[in-house]
């Protein structure tokens, strides 16, 4: 699919565990999470999130009947500085983006949203633009299970191999449908997002993903299983472009605390091995894999102030991703970082500042991430008549 993400394979020379991070050894078996995306829970900009309710900083839904105003804003700074890696160019994202919506709760399992996502990125012309309009219809079939349709909450707590965390900053908004769950016991994230509509000349681009944990022991042990198909294609397009890319995972982990979107409270080591296939019309059938081993530490300062150090291990054989993260092409791996967060309690704010140095071979690269999320829900009141009483 990517003729340059092949190459970047052969710039890599092997390379030990550069550090013993937070006093992990990370031995041999390889783990689940590179921890190059962003830290922060509990918004649909930035970071990542499970659940629906939770996943806006604004608050709580409204009571039933009721609608309210929820407008949640998102500054972020994200910088790649990739170095001597075909196919990996470094690249800088500097905006801000606010999806202001009207929440209306129109019974006790179904939510309707409706507003704009607006944004800005810094440097450009333009000014305040309008990037996608929001439409979202929330189902909720039994408890902490989530129906979406519509506007898609892309603040995914997948694997970076497998979408890459600034995917969401190139498209802006995804489209599609979602099934999300939120148990003690059980995570999940499964989604369509249909990213380009057919034409005369452009192909079709869509892709279907999946993520899984099984909560087990006490939250001792997560057991994690993920998938991702992505399509370009289509019998209308003239193009004749037909591309495919499938990859799983399967991983596990041991620690404490859940580690899917937050928030800081433990530490957790974990392995995952991950297999893709990937073909065109004009290419024969490639398949790759990889192993990637990480550790992670919460470090609490004090309240509403947390470290989070990390370091993973990466070695892969020809692993290629459609839409995850050019790094993970490479056959040897390291990084290690830290990210400081602030979360004042109480008043829907949220600070997150990181960096992460990155070995691969005699390379170093490295990226830089700075987010600041802010939200509140103004109530509106009913929208319905209340029913006359008896």
């Amino acid at each position: 699919m990517d003729t340059m993400r092949r190459l970047a394979r052969n710039a890599v020379v092997k390379h030990g565990l550069p550090i013993a991070l937070i006093g992990l050894a990370l031995a041999a078996s390889p783990g689940s999470k590179a921890e190059e995306f962003s830290a922060l829970g509990g918004g649909t900009v930035v970071g990542r999130s499970t659940g629906y309710a939770l996943d806006c900083p604004c608050g709580p839904l409204p009571p039933v009947g009721e609608a309210d105003l929820a407008v949640e804003t998102a500054f972020y700074f994200k910088n790649l500085e990739l170095f001597q890696v075909p196919g990996a160019l470094g690249e800088t994202f500097m905006a801000y983006a606010a999806p202001v919506r009207l929440r209306y709760r129109a019974a006790s399992d179904l939510t309707i949203e409706v507003g704009a996502v607006l944004g800005h990125d810094l440097g450009d012309d333009d000014g305040l633009n309008l990037r996608r309009p929001l439409l979202r219809l929330v189902h909720d079939p039994a408890p902490r299970i989530h129906f979406i349709a519509g506007t898609l909450l892309q603040t995914h707590w997948i694997h970076d191999a497998i979408l890459d965390d600034v995917q969401k900053f190139r498209t802006g908004v995804e489209q599609g449908f979602q099934l999300r769950a939120d148990r003690d016991h059980y995570l999940s994230d499964t989604w369509v997002d249909w990213r380009v509509r057919e034409g005369e000349v452009r192909s079709e681009q869509f892709e279907v993903a999946s993520a899984h944990r099984f909560v087990l022991v006490g939250g001792r042990l997560h057991l994690d299983g993920q998938f991702m198909w992505t399509h370009t294609g289509g019998q209308v397009s003239t193009s004749g472009r037909i591309e495919q890319n499938l990859i799983y995972l399967a991983g596990l982990s041991w620690g404490q605390g859940r580690e899917a979107a937050g928030p800081l409270d433990g530490w957790r080591l974990g392995y995952s091995w991950i297999f893709d296939r990937d073909e065109t019309n004009t290419k024969p059938l490639d398949e790759g894999t990889g192993h990637d081993l990480w550790a992670r530490g919460d470090v609490p300062l004090k309240q509403g102030m947390a470290l989070r150090l990390f370091g993973s291990r990466w070695w892969g054989n020809d692993l290629v991703s459609g839409l995850g993260d050019p790094l993970y092409t490479l056959d040897d791996y390291s990084q290690a970082g830290v990210n400081l967060l602030i979360t004042p309690p109480g008043r829907g704010l949220a600070i997150e500042a990181g960096f992460v140095h990155q070995w691969t071979g005699d390379v170093r690269n490295l990226t830089y991430q700075l987010a600041v999320t802010w939200g509140r829900a103004f109530r509106l009141g009913r929208l319905d008549p209340p029913p006359p009483a008896p």
